[in-house]
């Protein structure tokens, strides 16, 4: 089965893919050869037979524009070699006005490539849908939004500094100190206009302070220790990301 997962931005790329090798055993794989050029940068991954690509597609008004792409690929693909068979859009809903819009910008996509689909579009659901490809022939694909919300206990950087605070008091200090920090130094809201943004300068605080000279291998060591499966808790809609696997548990 081949996958591709589009998110917003390179931090959610690099908290979904540790988030996909610890808690669903997917593996890097530097050597990609699959030959989906999506977004602004992409990492690939394998897991046995199965194949998953997460792209960032640098903002949320890209993401559709991604997804146009991956469409085209599907309806030009040769074999079933060639196709994508899951497709899954992360975002956040403070940058959209409603998921209702979004998910009306996606039918409208669909709609303009003739997509049959085959149950109503809803987020945290996998939507079927067929196409006639370019040979006449049609074949199958599905989609699945996630929509997250950035409450304190729903964003990825939150759950990961949480994390680090229970296992380390001196970290744990660090964390309290540039949250503190965070939530008062822009009281106008000139720079930081939503709370994605006041989430994403917290967790960018940390490692700042962290990793001060960019200590790749450190961040890394950090990130691959956290216990992702347990975000799933707060999360449930991220157990269906197994299923990006065939031979799941």
């Amino acid at each position: 089965m081949k996958s591709v997962i589009l998110c917003e931005g390179g931090t959610d790329l690099t908290l979904i893919q540790y988030f996909m090798e610890v808690a669903n055993g997917w593996v890097y794989n530097k050597d990609d050869n699959a030959g989906i050029k999506v977004g602004k940068s992409r990492k690939a991954f394998l897991h046995d037979e199965d194949y998953l690509l997460i792209a960032q597609t640098g903002g949320c008004t890209k993401l559709c524009p991604c997804l146009n792409k991956l469409i085209t690929l599907i309806k030009r693909a040769g074999n079933t070699a060639e196709l994508i068979d899951k497709i899954v859009i992360i975002s956040d809903r403070d940058e959209f006005d409603s998921a209702v819009n979004f998910i009306d910008d996606i039918n409208n996509l669909l709609g303009a490539y003739q997509v049959e689909v085959l149950n109503q579009m809803q987020e945290n659901q996998w939507v079927k849908c067929n196409i006639e490809n370019d040979v006449k022939e049609v074949v199958s694909f599905e989609i699945m939004l996630l929509l997250i919300p950035f409450e304190t206990t729903g964003a990825l950087e939150t759950f990961l500094l949480e994390a680090v605070a229970k296992s380390d008091d001196y970290d744990k200090n660090l964390i309290v100190k540039g949250t503190q920090f965070v939530d008062t130094i822009d009281p106008e809201k000139k720079y930081l206009t939503k709370r994605r943004h006041k989430t994403k300068a917290k967790f960018d605080i940390y490692f700042s302070i962290r990793t001060p000279v960019e200590q790749f291998s450190e961040r890394q060591n950090i990130l691959r220790n956290i216990n992702w499966e347990e975000y799933e808790h707060i999360q449930e809609s991220f157990k269906m990301l197994k299923e990006l696997h065939t031979n799941r548990n």
